[in-house]
């Protein structure tokens, strides 16, 4: 995907999981090719920024070399299939998954849609799999499917409560991939079309014959950074993003058969690793870390929209975020990688004569200012302003 900095290169890892190895590249990649930075994504993706174009088939052909990406240029096409890290090797869960990404390619890639006579699935349109426990619901993707505690398997369609059960995977693999097939064909009847099935849901349902379960939407539970024993040693990434040379060294520590799952949380699970030397500089490795409070789109000076440095203001101003709230730097007034869920929002911006400001807003209102400040006066009224009870 073309950006104002360069190609961005992103990567899907199967079934969360990378390894050790494969993480090697990806430091190798940014450093040599790219912005000296990995950021990872609120679907567990991985991206390299500021790639050139002339570099582009060298970095795709150290992808496929390295398993990250496929070879085959369709089976790269066919939608995401995001699933939880939160699984052990080999369980039904993981199953799941392995089973529903080999589908995925096999029946909704472009190619395999064309034979069909449908057209492609929109690039937003992706697939879950989730744990029993459903901590991945906040991710909103559009086809949803999941292990129950009991050994049946569920499936739910975008954002609705409940969903249907079926008592094998297969089945309810199959009624994923039907779902997704009459979304391409329906979608197609309305102007504009839809590009997420919760944009059809509002106008008819497909027909599935599925017992109903009625379960109500749960909000997001991360997992937050430090040592769970049940799962493994979890590692924040500041706003996101990782130096690449904090990456490699992270990388290096871990031996060759070591597993890293990246998480929609922006963090990494370290399964089954020993405790390592981290630099506090680039790790978040305690739930109590201020820097867990704020995000930020790329801003000044990689984005040539950009008003104001959105990344290194976040972090400045993260210790005085208080606890149990969250701030989003955005450098203008698209407020790109703004979350769901932030109490304040502050948005770089120009007064009359062209000079900076920034400007603050509730959480559920960003385009609505209740303060503007000249960058110079920022720092000690802003922290007034994000301690206000009533922001």
């Amino acid at each position: 995907m073309r950006a104002q900095d360069g190609w961005i290169v992103r990567v899907l890892p199967h079934c969360a999981s990378l390894g050790a190895a494969q993480a090697r590249v990806l430091a190798q990649l940014a450093l040599a090719h790219a912005h000296p930075q990995i950021e990872l994504t609120r679907l567990g993706n991985v991206q390299l920024r500021g790639v050139a174009t002339a570099q582009l088939p060298q970095v795709r052909a150290q992808l496929i070399e390295a398993s990250l990406v496929p070879a085959d240029a369709d089976a790269d096409l066919a939608p995401a299939v995001h699933c939880t890290p939160l699984y052990r090797g080999n369980d039904a869960t993981h199953d799941l998954a392995r089973q529903l990404s080999a589908a995925v390619v096999e029946h909704l890639s472009p190619a395999a849609l064309a034979r069909a006579g449908l057209a492609a699935l929109p690039s937003k349109f992706g697939l879950l799999v989730d744990a029993p426990a459903r901590r991945m619901q906040g991710i909103g993707a559009d086809l949803q499917l999941w292990v129950d505690a009991d050994a049946g398997y569920g499936l739910a369609l975008g954002d609705s409560p409940g969903g249907y059960r079926f008592a094998c995977a297969e089945e309810a693999i199959d009624a994923a991939l039907e779902i997704a097939r009459w979304f391409a064909r329906e979608r197609l009847s309305m102007n504009p079309a839809p590009t997420r099935l919760r944009g059809l849901l509002a106008h008819s349902m497909p027909p599935l014959a599925a017992p109903r379960m009625e379960e109500p939407a749960q909000p997001a539970d991360p997992l937050l950074p430090g040592l769970h024993p049940a799962q493994g040693q979890v590692l924040g990434a500041p706003l996101g993003r990782i130096d690449a040379a904090a990456w490699q060294a992270l990388a290096m520590q871990l031996s060759g058969d070591a597993e890293i799952r990246v998480t929609p949380w922006r963090s990494l699970l370290l399964v089954d690793a020993p405790l390592l030397s981290l630099d506090a500089a680039h790790w978040i490795t305690a739930p109590t870390d201020a820097r867990l409070r704020v995000s930020a789109c790329t801003g000044a000076p990689r984005c040539s929209q950009g008003h104001a440095p959105a990344q290194a203001l976040a972090l400045a101003l993260a210790a005085d975020v208080p606890q149990g709230r969250h701030l989003h730097v955005s450098g203008c007034a698209k407020f790109c990688a703004l979350p769901s869920d932030p109490t304040a929002v502050l948005c770089g911006g120009l007064d009359g004569a062209g000079q900076p400001l920034l400007h603050i807003s509730r959480g559920n209102a960003p385009r609505t200012p209740i303060s503007s400040l000249a960058a110079d006066e920022a720092p000690a009224e802003m922290t007034r302003l994000l301690n206000d009870p009533y922001l």
